[in-house]
């Protein structure tokens, strides 16, 4: 009796070993998708693919954030490539460490110490878990509020305009259309014949310029002073002495853009700081308008722009540009060459379009990250902090 309990307990316990073996074995046939269909796979893809937390740490009342939305229906309403994330600005909403992704929005309009504080890990940091730095500053205004030494080994993504960024977070995209051309001499050519819409041929005057910052790190200001002296420049905003209506969110009205295109040829979207890939809603909403902007910054437009869509004052003197600009404004067909592009091309520039790229990416990536590739930034210094690459005004130009 004992011995045939015996030889039972054994036949159970070896049964359970190919049990066991039999279990690893499927798993890692499904692991390869050997053993499964389509629809299996699928299922499994789904099961693995769970909703991606988010929380927003700070600045959520941000148009840049707040436009987006929250929950989960944000990412089904923005269209979103991947849908199964969650997007909150409740902190205690569960453990720290249990959430996917932290954003933690960097900007120099913070002054609040809770805005500011960062997040503090009560237990010992997820590994699988991103912290986000999101900035749409430039760094010089970022320097008298973080101490980026400090931050090392803190974050392990970006979400800014840099073209490096994990998550890029553009102020606007130029995006070609499905016939865009890949030569554009012969339209060039084509548009140097046409003439503008009616109700952009009446164009009585040559430069606009809407300012609020009037110092900056990058002096533009000072190149528009000597600009002015060759060329008349008329300044809209607090540091000119004419005026636009301005909307709810304090930025220009439409309706002073549409005064602006129907008057103005030239407008100046110039960036308070020369940095690397900097190029804001200033050159973006613009190139939506029928009117040429002329750009001052540190990055390389033909990354943003069809070529010949825009004048860079970089490669100019200001009494340069002020003979170039007057030989235009006197010459239709030179002046039209610059609206080639425009059949060819959609701009976006709105905050919708803005934060749906952005945070769309994000739950993508979230979703697409490979088991490993967790890293942190060793350090911030170079491009943030005091290491930066943003360049002085050039006074050679006022020679």
């Amino acid at each position: 009796m004992c011995s045939l309990f015996t030889n039972r307990i054994t036949k159970v316990k070896i049964l359970a070993a190919f049990l066991v073996l039999g279990t690893l074995v499927f798993i890692h046939s499904l692991n390869n998708g050997s053993l499964l269909t389509r629809s299996a796979q699928k299922a499994v893809k789904i099961i693995r693919n769970e909703t991606k937390t988010i929380l927003v740490w700070n600045g959520s009342g941000r148009k840049e954030v707040r436009n987006f939305g929250w929950g989960k229906d944000a990412f089904i309403n923005k269209n979103c490539p991947y849908t199964r994330c969650e997007m909150t600005d409740n902190r205690s909403e569960r453990p720290l460490e249990h959430f996917d992704a932290i954003v933690f929005v960097l900007n120099d309009e913070f002054t609040s110490p809770d805005q500011m504080m960062m997040p503090d890990f009560k237990n010992k940091r997820n590994a699988s878990q991103h912290l986000v730095l999101f900035t749409q500053e430039s760094p010089p205004a970022l320097k008298s509020y973080y101490n980026m030494t400090q931050l090392a080994h803190f974050f392990n993504w970006t979400m800014t305009y840099r073209m490096d960024a994990d998550i890029r977070f553009l102020y606007g995209r130029i995006i070609p259309k499905e016939h865009a051309p890949e030569e554009i001499s012969n339209l060039r050519e084509k548009a140097r014949a046409s003439l503008p819409p009616n109700s952009k041929r009446n164009k009585t005057k040559t430069v606009a310029w809407m300012v609020s910052h009037c110092n900056t790190h990058g002096q533009r200001e000072t190149y528009v002073k000597e600009l002015s002296k060759d060329i008349d420049v008329d300044i809209y905003g607090g540091c000119g002495n004419l005026s636009c209506a301005l909307d709810a969110l304090h930025h220009s009205d439409p309706q002073c853009y549409n005064m602006i295109e129907s008057t103005y040829k030239f407008y100046l979207s110039f960036e308070n700081a020369i940095c690397p890939d900097y190029v804001t809603e200033k050159f973006f909403k613009i190139m939506g308008h029928h009117i040429v902007p002329i750009v001052y910054g540190g990055a390389d437009y033909t990354q943003h722009a069809p070529p010949h869509s825009y004048i860079d004052a970089r490669k100019f003197k200001p009494k340069e540009l002020a003979t170039y600009l007057k030989l235009l404004d006197a010459n239709d067909t030179l002046y039209n060459e610059y609206f080639w592009w425009k059949d060819y091309y959609r701009v976006e520039y709105s905050v919708e379009d803005m934060t749906r790229h952005g945070f769309c990416d994000l739950c993508q990536k979230l979703h697409q990250q490979q088991d490993g590739d967790f890293r942190t930034y060793k350090e911030l210094e170079s491009e943030w902090g005091d290491g930066n690459k943003c360049q002085p005004f050039d006074p050679s130009w006022l020679s």
